[in-house]
Order: C-alpha cells, then structure tokens, then sequence
C-alpha cells in the first residue's frame, strides 16, 4: 500500500494543493464540505475493497490523497478568521469601542510602536480577530505585551502595496490573519491597563531573562543581536547590522531555528543523564525535554522555523523513548503536517519556506557530503562537512532567495565557514551565561565581556565580507515562475546525481531549455507593457516612464527613491533605466501636465491628466473648468488638508480623483 517510500509524504502533498487551492479560489464552505463527504464515501469504499484485494491499491491511495487534498481546503478554511461569524468585522458601526489583548511587539518605524492587537470584543458585543495597532513613540503611554487596552478608534482595512513589485506588508499581514488596523494620532483614544495572561506571563519572564544580562558589558549592537540570537527579539536590532548579515548570505543565523534547538536538546540529554538509572528514567528525560524545547519556543515567538525545529525533535525524543528510528523524511514531513494544520498559513510564510527547503536540501545531499568530507584530520573533516552543509543548504533555497531578495552573495561560503562556528559558540556561552545572570552575577559580568567580544569579531568579520560589494549580485529579476522552474532543474540534478546515467541527462537539458523559455517569456511580456506610473513616495516626486523595456524615471530626490526603482526595475526586468529631474510635461497615450508648488499652468494646454504636486496653492475648480481634464491625481508630496479638499471638488465635479498616499500608485497602461 506504499506508493512513495516514505507514505507520510503523499499525505503531506495532498494536505499542501489543498491549503493553495483555498488560499487562491477561496471556495465557499458548502462547496468544502460536499467535497470531504465525497472522499470520505471513497475513502471508506476503496478502503475495504482494497483489504479483500478486490482493487488495486493505488485505487485507495488515490483517495487518501483527495481526502488529504480536502482536508487541507476545509483546514485553510477554518483557519482565515474573517469567515469566522465572531470576527469583530461583523459589529463594526459609525463609532466604535474595541477591547483587547496586546499579544505582540513587532519592529517599530520612525515615528510608531507597533503591536499586534488580538480583540476580544467591540462596542461591548464579544468578538475575535487580530488587528495591527500602532502608537505614536511620542506618546506618554507605556504599552506592553499583556495589557489590556480599550481602543475608541474604527478599525480600517490594510491597504495595499503602494508601489508596484515592492514587498506587500499588507499581504503579509493577512497571511497571518491581520486584516485591519488602528493607527492612533492621539493618546487620548486609548486606554491601557495590566491584565494577567497568558501573553503577560510569557513577557514578564521573557523581559526578566533579557534584562539578567548585564548590559553594560556589551556594546548596543552587540547586546540586541545577541537578544536575537538566543530568544529571537529582534524589535531593536538595528537596519545596518541585519542588512550585512543579510549582504553576507548569514542572516539565517539570526533566525531561532535547528541549531538552537539541537543545541538545548543537547544540554538537556546531557544535563538528565543520570535519570536513565531510574525504571522510567527514559519517560522523565522525554517529558523534561518536550517541556524545555517548547516552553524555549513559545519564549522566542513560535516562529515558522522554531516550530518546524520544536516539531522534528519531539518526534526524535519519541522515537528514543519507542526505540523505534525515525525517518528523517518521514519527520521532516510530520512535522511540516502538524504545522500547517496548526497553522495553513505557515506555507506562505518566508521563514517557513526558507527553513524546510534548506532541511530538506541537506537531508537529500547528506550520503554526498559524508562522502566528500571524510578525512582522517579532524578539522579538515569538519571545516569540508561545514562547507559542503553550506552549500548544499544555498542550493536548497537559492531559487527562494532570488525571488524573495533579489541578490545573491557569492561569498556565502567564507562568510559561514566563520560566522556559524562563531555563532554557535556565542550560543553555547549565552545559554550557559543565563543561570550565571542569576546565581553569580560578578562571574557573568566577565564572561559577558567575553561573549561581547565574540560578537564584535562576527560584526567586524560580516562588515568585512560586505566590503567586496563585486560579489554580492544585486538587483536580480526573478518571478514565481521561475522559482517553479529553477526548482525543477534542481530536481533534476538530484535525480541525475543518485542515478548517474546519460539517459537521465536529457531531463535536465530539458528542464535547463525549459527554464531559459519561461525567463524569455515573462521578458519578452514585460517588455511589451509599455507603462507611465506615479509612484507614492512620502513627501517626494517619482514618475517612470517605461518604453520598450528602457526605463526614464523621473525623481527630485534620487537617494530616497533608490529603494523603489530597484524594485521596479527587478519587477519589470527593466535591464537599462536613466534618472532625470522631474518635469512638467509628459506626452505617454495621453498628454500628462505635472502642477507644482508654483502653481503655474498654461490656460491653452488641455491636458488629459493632471498630477499636483508639492502642495501647489490653486483654485481647482476654476483649473477644472479651465482645462477639462480626465483624471486628476495627486502624489505623496502634497499635505494632507490639500488632497482632502481637492477630493471633495473632484467629487463635486464628477472628475475622477486619485491620491496615492490613499489609494497607491497610478498606472497608465
């Protein structure tokens, strides 16, 4: 009855096309059902024909996979709470009093603390549901994790991107079932106080364990990265060191994943050895175990990757105490199976794809690298089994990283042949430092210099590395598509490489052809879509104009705008741009008049749109009737008094309006 050798799998890939299919066809829930009491019916038929041998097994197998394949819409389904009846999206009215439980902190920006706010009800009506809640830094409110806050605010849907081919927080928000948000201007509107949960417990000991670290023996950067690395806090680790890190293809390290729970697990086998004298001695170090692993996940956030982690070795620390040996593959996939049945969501999940594809990547290449790093010197067996993990771990997410980063560190290798040796001995001492924080306090102090220096040699070996920017490849196009085909290649090589024949040569070929035509076809496509866009940039001017796949971007400041052009040009595939200062003119299908602070304008130009820009003092109505325009657009520069009265007038005179500070990015196509 095993049609893949590992029989777990199957399930796992029918459970994977199912959480798809719901995320992008959203099907209702009558039709979710009818389709699991349908596999079931087959389910139960094939089953029992299959056990009399009257039907071939593969008959059943089909079922177990369409029943896998619905269980996974119906469990996507349940999971995407805005369906959910209590979802306070239900008892929204004109004024609202919304109250609720801080869960999270997440990274603030220039002017807001943000938290994720987990309602539980609204205008005194019960409700559930998660909003994204940010304070202004300027407020003399403390909020914590764990308070209870009572919000008098209108929780209003996320907007989306608001430029093309950026990264799109708001989706990202809503694959973690953040739908709407609060974003206070006044203090006033808000009242906090301590509650006593579950999320105040966790951060009570959490911020306790933080601060038992003596933070003057550590320089700023030094102590917030060392944060990271043990408990996952990455709120105040600063741009410019995650940014290197992520330059030198070493960001990983930062991510609470395998290494951290290995290393626990490690402690914890080694701390509990002597239990195994006792008659239940295995049950007690099981227990001991799964209590220490989990309680350190939920302390360092329940990420993706510390979860997959927690997952894989609970189920190593089972097979122990069963003496049964578990499959690597089988375990791989268990745990993947109970993530996304905690969470279906955790498939689009960066760190969630990241994670299992590099696992999976060194499991595959594993007989390969036992091979090739063997040597009867011990360092020289250690250091070729370290770069060989490394590379085959870059294989297994190269395709991901194009996509998601859109550049490529060709220095990977040196950079963790030292960063993850020197990470994992920072990881060690931080943990063994912990108890010292408490017991003996003076001792810590010593051994915190010492773990400071630690970083300071990492910081400075990673700022080294980023020096040589000649081989950090940049600024990469790439799309769905081609992680789809990239992976098929890398498919392939593995087949090629377990099976080394020439027959099995032709696939890859083909696949290599097959990945040159979909890069040529999503070129050639961009190419003919010829565009001029008004992009949202706060209190700046950005225009492109896009002819042929050769980009002029027009821009009064090209520094602050440099983040979005790069992401545009990646976007389109656009190989060859130009920067020119904005003008006033532009003549792309319609004739387009730029309006700036000046407020100067030709009364015998007709334009068919008109962009306002920099906050021009003009009467609109009388330029409305003056030009007749189409379309009247106003971009990110303009104060926000101005583009609500130049809105109420568009109204008045039936003239469609466009704010991108309100609505995005205008393309005309």
């Amino acid at each position: 009855m095993k049609f893949i050798k590992f029989p777990i799998v199957p399930v796992l890939f029918g459970f994977l096309i199912g959480v798809l299919t719901q995320h992008f066809c959203n099907l209702e829930i009558n039709s979710i059902l009818f389709g699991i009491l349908c596999s079931a019916i087959g389910f139960v038929f094939t089953y029992f024909l299959n056990i009399k041998k009257k039907f071939q097994s593969y008959f059943f197998e089909s079922f177990v996979f369409i029943s896998s394949f619905a269980f996974g819409m119906f469990s996507t389904y349940l999971h995407k709470e805005i369906n959910s009846e209590s979802h306070f999206l239900n008892f929204i009215s004109d004024k609202n009093i919304v109250q609720g439980i801080v869960s999270e902190k997440l990274k603030s920006t220039v002017y807001y603390d943000k938290f994720i706010f987990k309602t539980n009800s609204i205008n005194k009506q019960k409700c559930s549901g998660k909003i994204i809640f940010y304070v202004p830094k300027k407020s003399e409110k403390v909020i914590e994790v764990g308070n209870k806050i009572k919000v008098f605010e209108t929780p209003k849907i996320l907007q989306n991107s608001f430029n093309p081919h950026q990264f799109d927080y708001s989706k990202y928000l809503q694959n973690q079932n953040i739908f709407y948000e609060i974003k206070l201007k006044e203090t006033d509107n808000i009242e906090v106080s301590t509650d006593y949960n579950f999320y105040h417990y966790i951060n009570l000991i959490k911020s306790k364990l933080l601060k038992s670290y003596p933070i003057d023996s550590f320089k700023s950067d030094n102590y917030n990265l060392l944060m990271a690395l043990l408990f996952g806090e990455k709120t105040e680790l600063s741009k410019e060191l995650s940014n290197n890190y992520t330059q030198a293809g070493i960001i990983h390290i930062l991510a609470i994943s395998g290494l951290h729970i290995a290393l626990i697990y490690g402690i914890v086998l080694w701390l509990t050895k002597p239990l195994q004298r006792l008659k239940k001695g295995k049950v007690y170090i099981f227990l001991i175990s799964l209590s220490v692993l989990w309680f350190y996940a939920v302390l360092a956030g329940f990420s993706a990757s510390i979860v997959r982690a927690a997952v894989m070795f609970s189920i190593i620390a089972l097979a122990k105490i069963l003496n049964r040996q578990s499959n690597i593959y089988n375990s791989l996939a268990l745990s993947a199976l109970f993530l996304l049945l905690y969470n279906p969501n955790y498939l689009f999940d960066v760190g969630f794809q990241l994670s299992f594809a590099a696992v999976l990547s060194i499991v595959i290449f594993q007989p390969f690298v036992r091979k090739y790093s063997y040597s009867k010197y011990y360092v020289i067996r250690e250091t070729k089994s370290l770069l060989l993990i490394s590379l085959v771990a870059q294989i297994g997410v190269l395709p991901l990283t194009l996509y998601y980063f859109g550049q490529f560190p060709l220095l990977f290798l040196v950079a963790n042949l030292i960063a993850i040796p020197l990470s994992s001995i920072i990881l060690v001492v931080g943990l063994v430092l912990l108890p010292f924080n408490f017991l003996l306090p003076k001792v810590a102090v010593y051994l915190s210099i010492f773990v400071n220096m630690l970083i300071d040699w990492m910081n400075t070996f990673t700022a080294w590395i980023v020096q040589f920017e000649v081989f950090i490849i940049r600024n990469i196009a790439f799309h769905e598509v081609l992680v789809v085909l990239l992976y098929v290649i890398i498919g392939c090589v593995i087949y090629l490489i377990y099976y080394p024949k020439i027959k099995f040569v032709l696939p890859l070929l083909f696949s290599v052809i097959l990945f040159q035509m979909g890069y040529f076809f999503l070129n050639s496509k961009e190419k003919a879509n010829n565009e001029f866009v008004v992009f949202n940039v706060m209190k700046h001017n950005l225009f492109v104009e896009t002819k042929n796949n050769l980009a002029v971007f027009y821009t009064d400041d090209f520094k602050v705008s440099k983040q979005t052009i790069e992401a545009y040009t990646r976007g389109k595939f656009v190989k060859n741009f130009r920067i020119e200062p904005v003008k006033n003119v532009f003549a792309f299908k319609k004739k387009i008049l730029c309006i700036d602070s000046l407020g100067v304008y030709n009364a015998k130009q007709k334009p068919e749109v008109i962009v306002l820009i920099q906050s021009p003092k003009i009467n609109l109505k009388r330029l409305i009737s003056t030009l007749k325009p189409q379309q009247i657009i106003a971009d990110g520069s303009n104060y926000k008094s101005y583009v609500k009265l130049w809105k109420a007038t568009c109204e008045q005179e039936k003239i469609p309006f466009h704010a991108t500070a309100e609505k995005g990015f205008y393309r005309l196509n």
